[in-house]
């Protein structure tokens, strides 16, 4: 069977990867149409990733992509991609017209951010978690959404280390611009975070690890010292630097995925200012509004696998700066923790089997596209 993978930047490989391998251990020929090159699987940091039998096909841009998926369709049985929501692959999931069938695989939280109302599709969407195949049921209408386990999950489980070594870690990721771009004194406060955090890591011997994207405006690594920074040129190395971390901080990043079947504490860094972000777009607040509720408020913050930081009243600086030392009291009691259920954790907030899911997904695409079907 040909089957042909599209997604974009290096950071999305991941939400085929698992898929793909399954694909290639079953003889399947497989073609990737990417706007980043395959070097992107290369590092020094995990295990040789094999995709010698894949034909990787890379781009500059996405309408490149989309360009070569339609032209190419014709050679595949079936087509995966992501974003299903994502008018740049419109041509791709709303056409009646090509030649074969079109699958979509739910990639971090983007469908239901991207949802639209009354979608008129019909391509299947494999997603994530019994929580977000119905959460994007009720915000969307759309029903042709099938939960198979996460491939997702499965493969990040893969980098989770029993034993880490004696250097020790912990990884703090850069905020989104938007946090940037609409609270005003925002970075002033990051960096005396960072400054606190700085010197915690100098106490208890821990390297402090900067993980950051190409496209964030802000340089903190010019203010704070960072160990080491990890960008998003590489598609796994993220995972590995989690992985190898006693905590993760973020700014309500869908990161949580990730640490939760790492198993690695994390810390939530001013959840109500995430909450607030795109009052003005209805559709992405209402979808925020889920996230937030699930995955950054209530009970989630348990102390043991999450915690949070809360902005105070963000235009007091002098408060903030009188409970610095209390938000690292925060993280080196979630660090120290030993009263955590990861299993537990995983049900409770990405419920459904996640292992075999790969194996499960190609085996529901083989029955509907197979040539001997």
């Amino acid at each position: 069977m040909n089957v042909g993978f599209f997604i974009d930047k290096s950071q999305t490989v991941q939400s085929i990867l698992g898929l793909l391998l399954e694909s290639t251990s079953r003889g399947h020929d497989c073609t990737v149409f990417s706007t980043c090159s395959p070097s992107c699987l290369s590092s020094e940091l995990h295990d040789p990733i094999d995709i010698s039998g894949v034909d990787w096909r890379h781009y500059g841009d996405r309408d490149k992509v989309k360009r070569e998926v339609i032209s190419n369709s014709d050679r595949h049985h079936a087509l995966v991609g992501i974003n299903l929501f994502n008018s740049i692959w419109r041509d791709i999931y709303e056409t009646q017209n090509l030649p074969t069938n079109v699958y979509s695989v739910e990639y971090c939280w983007n469908e239901i951010y991207n949802h639209q109302d009354n979608y008129t599709g019909s391509t299947i969407l494999f997603s994530n978690s019994e929580w977000s195949k119905s959460t994007v049921e009720e915000l969307t209408g759309y029903s042709n959404i099938k939960f198979l386990g996460s491939p997702w999950f499965e493969l990040v489980e893969r980098f989770k280390i029993e034993d880490k070594g004696d250097d020790r870690f912990i990884t703090f990721m850069a905020p989104h611009n938007s946090f940037v771009g609409n609270y005003p004194g925002f970075l002033n406060k990051t960096y005396l975070f960072l400054e606190g955090l700085r010197e915690y890591c100098d106490k208890k011997n821990f390297n402090l690890v900067l993980k950051t994207r190409q496209k964030y405006n802000h340089v903190l690594s010019n203010v704070i010292r960072f160990d080491q920074i990890i960008s998003d040129n590489k598609a796994l190395n993220h995972l590995c630097a989690y992985a190898n971390s006693e905590c993760v901080i973020n700014f309500s990043s869908s990161a949580i995925n990730e640490l939760s079947f790492l198993e690695i504490p994390s810390l939530c860094v001013f959840p109500d200012l995430h909450s607030n972000l795109h009052r003005s777009r209805d559709n992405l607040f209402r979808a925020m509004g889920k996230i937030n509720q699930k995955y950054y408020s209530g009970d989630v913050f348990d102390g043991n696998h999450c915690q949070m930081i809360d902005s105070c009243d963000f235009n007091d600086y002098k408060t903030f700066k009188l409970k610095n030392n209390e938000n690292i009291e925060k993280l080196d009691s979630l660090i120290m923790s030993k009263d955590r259920n990861w299993k537990k954790f995983q049900e409770d907030y990405f419920p459904g089997n996640h292992t075999g899911a790969a194996s499960r997904i190609i085996d529901f695409i083989e029955k509907e596209c197979s040539p001997d079907r």
